[in-house]
């Protein structure tokens, strides 16, 4: 009983049958024999007595427990991406109808792009500013910013190279806010070049353009080599009222107290430290 039974009930009968036992073999004065049977089962109950205790102890437990809870689950809602403004890949600017205005007055929106001479070459009108990409498929960066400088010369343009890369926020920013009355006032009559970097970074570097800040605005003189430049740190936030004070005091040649002076370009026998 003390082995089989479950529950404490066959261990109790085991240790009270064990010791009615044992005491008549005591009596029995040696007639009966079975003495160790009896301590066997006596142990055997006890040992039934204290597995009921610790299982029902458990039950307890288990029984007590907080029972978890699920929380009901929720739909499912898809969340669409960000859009991306401003593409530095030769396509037309973004509308500017994404950027602020200012003072109530609606931007011009871009007329659609349209082919230069040379395959690749996009120029899209954003109100008065001409903007111009560069495909990564035009023969020659250097033959094509002598045309460019040729029709910005022939339209009475200042011709600004405008240097950028892909996902570029700060590139972003600004082509974001073409559209803007201070950003229109600040480019007006400017022919804008947008040159990816990394689709002309072996030309840039022998015309000793700098790409390491971006984005970054060059003057170019006739031989296509910098001779003024500024980056986007001259600005704190990529809005209009912050870019275009500097951009057009730039183009202008009126732009001298700088957060970061820019002295000129490599020498050509100039080696790098």
């Amino acid at each position: 009983m003390g082995f089989v039974c479950l529950w404490g009930v066959g261990g109790l009968l085991a240790i009270a049958l064990g010791l009615v036992a044992r005491g008549d073999i005591e009596r029995s004065e040696g007639r009966h024999g079975g003495k160790g049977l009896a301590n066997a089962g006596i142990a055997l109950g006890v040992l039934n007595l204290i597995a009921a205790v610790v299982a029902l102890g458990a039950l307890i437990t288990y029984a007590a427990r907080p029972s978890k809870i699920v929380p009901p689950s929720l739909p499912t809602v898809a969340v669409a991406p960000l859009p991306t403004v401003a593409p530095t890949s030769p396509t037309p600017a973004p509308s500017p109808s994404a950027a602020p205005t200012g003072h109530g007055t609606k931007a011009s929106l871009p007329t659609p792009g349209k082919a230069s001479r040379q395959k690749g070459v996009i120029e899209t009108h954003v109100g008065r500013i001409t903007l111009v990409d560069l495909g990564p498929d035009i023969p020659s960066l250097h033959s094509e910013l002598d045309h460019q400088r040729t029709l910005a010369k022939t339209n009475k343009q200042k011709l600004l190279v405008w240097l950028v890369v892909k996902d570029c926020h700060p590139c972003n920013g600004v082509a974001a806010a073409l559209g803007d009355q201070r950003m229109q006032h600040a480019l007006g009559d400017v022919r804008l070049v947008r040159i990816d970097v990394n689709d002309f970074a072996l030309e840039l570097a022998r015309l000793h353009i700098p790409v390491q800040k971006l984005p970054g605005f060059a003057l170019l003189g006739t031989d296509d080599r910098p001779v003024d430049f500024v980056h986007g740190g001259e600005w704190d936030a990529d809005i209009p009222a912050n870019i275009a004070p500097v951009l057009g005091s730039f183009v202008r040649g009126t732009y001298t107290k700088r957060r970061h002076p820019w002295h000129g370009g490599q020498r050509v026998d100039e080696t790098p430290i």
